[in-house]
């Protein structure tokens, strides 16, 4: 009798814990495919859905860091709007592409175009690394860094080396790296030779069984940045590592990744952002050291904003940037994403660009290292197909680079991958660049990518064996939780 009494009990507790968490899930506006397919998961299996939920479904900061973000947000927003009365603050822009991109990025986040940049785009990772070493052996005063992945080996080496020795001279130097992309680098005797030599190597969203319970373990740092002496930054899809050595086991190929090189005022602009990054993870007031009233001498003529994007005071501003950027769109969109699995907005947008007549060009990977992200955009390439967007895959390694190519005037380059994860979960950060000397050199690199790439045929595609329609369909059904 006693038995039956707790039998019964139990069911009713766990029946209640089911309904409290789809109660949880509901209440909470997100899409609605994010919506359903949590609740699918959670009644279709029950304990692992709640867990799930419980850990990865809500974006929980963490009390102490949500105090934190609350208190810098005044400090960071009253910095930043120091842009606007710098001499080098553009008010119109350019192109009428661009104009609605720069209103959009002054009403979120207050953040004006800065002109007097020189802007040069490396995509040749080991160029980009002797570039960046032989940069911060000059380095006089501030060298702020923060990637999401690093990792020993090859050209790092000198790299790293170039930082402890910058670090003895007296140069303030920060490494921001995140938790769980560079956790064989935090364990290393690298990361402690760092530190002897006095550089600050700052763990990024610490990661633990114990933190699980209090914060979401995977919001992950994503950005990656290098800020020199308020005059050189560098930003990009590449994560501190050798690509000969990187991540070769997976089978793909050696990544290709696209940095811009900034040198002018815009440089100070990305400083900030690791400095709000930074005192985040450690507390100490970083924005007041920044300089924002001896603004850097102009270093050219050309023109950029940033958008940081992330859970916080960026918000999820980057969604907005895209899909205004794919309405503007007149005659080409031209978009690099190494992971393609977009949320209903923006494949409706790629969608209706098509239809209205926009050329739109999609190079992706021709192999990726994840199996689920490979079926999950698979899903996605019919509707695409059906309405003439071009998608070619990329056989020269997997292609990292993230870069939107618009009217062939505008260009967003940065760290934004096309997935919900990029979209809603990391923090991100992405240039946007409106000047047609720039555009014309991110296309000489765009038709370099064509050159290595194959065309779907979309009578072939539609061909494909019916165990891959299913497969990609199921691997769809989870897709918003990518």
């Amino acid at each position: 009798m006693v038995n039956t009494y707790l039998s019964d009990l139990g069911i009713i507790i766990y029946a209640l814990l089911i309904i409290a968490v789809a109660l949880q899930v509901m209440l909470k506006r997100r899409p609605v495919g994010i919506t359903l397919t949590w609740l699918l998961l959670i009644f279709a299996l029950p304990l692992v859905g709640i867990i799930c939920y419980q850990l990865f479904g809500e974006r929980y900061l963490g009390r102490l860091r949500a105090k934190r973000a609350r208190l810098m947000e005044t400090k960071y927003k009253q910095s930043i709007h120091q842009f606007n009365r710098s001499p080098h603050a553009v008010k119109q822009s350019c192109s009428n592409v661009a104009e609605p991109l720069n209103q959009l990025t002054r009403r979120l986040l207050g953040l004006p175009i800065l002109g007097g940049n020189n802007l040069i785009n490396y995509d040749n990772s080991l160029e980009t690394l002797t570039q960046l070493t032989a940069d911060i052996q000059q380095a006089q005063s501030t060298i702020y860094m923060e990637f999401y992945i690093v990792q020993q080996g090859g050209l790092v080496e000198p790299l790293l080396k170039a930082l402890g020795d910058a670090a003895q001279r007296k140069v303030n130097v920060y490494l921001l790296v995140d938790s769980v992309g560079s956790s064989e680098f935090l364990n290393s005797t690298a990361s402690s030779q760092l530190e002897e030599a006095g550089v600050k190597v700052v763990e990024a969203l610490h990661a633990n069984p114990v933190r699980m319970l209090l914060q979401r373990i995977d919001l992950r740092l994503h950005r990656k940045i290098v800020a020199i002496d308020q005059q050189i930054a560098y930003t990009g899809s590449m994560n501190l590592v050798d690509p000969r050595f990187f991540n070769q086991q997976s089978g793909v190929g050696e990544w290709i990744d696209l940095m811009l090189r900034v040198e002018g005022p815009a440089a100070l602009n990305l400083q900030a952002v690791v400095a709000y990054d930074i005192e985040m993870e450690t507390g100490e007031a970083l924005i007041e050291q920044l300089d924002f009233v001896t603004l850097s001498a102009p270093a050219g003529q050309q023109r950029m904003q940033i958008m940081p994007s992330g859970p916080g005071i960026f918000g999820d501003h980057i969604i907005q940037l895209l899909l205004t950027s794919l309405y503007l769109a007149k005659t080409q969109i031209v978009l690099t994403s190494p992971y393609f699995v977009p949320d209903e907005s923006l494949q409706m947008a790629l969608v209706t660009a098509a239809n209205r007549g926009v050329e739109v060009n999609l190079i992706l990977p021709a192999r990726n290292d994840s199996f689920l992200v490979r079926y999950a955009s698979h899903s996605f390439y019919q509707q695409l197909l059906d309405a003439g967007v071009n998608i070619y895959k990329f056989n020269g390694g997997l292609l990292h680079s993230k870069s939107l190519l618009i009217d062939r005037q505008v260009a967003l380059v940065g760290t934004v991958n096309l997935d919900m994860r990029s979209l809603w979960l990391n923090f991100e950060v992405t240039s946007i660049i409106d000047d047609k000397s720039y555009a014309e050199d991110l296309e000489r690199i765009i038709r370099h990518y064509l050159k290595q790439s194959t065309r779907i045929n979309p009578i072939a595609w539609r061909k494909r064996p019916i165990y891959r329609r299913l497969l990609e369909n199921i691997v769809h059904i989870v897709s918003p939780l990518l």
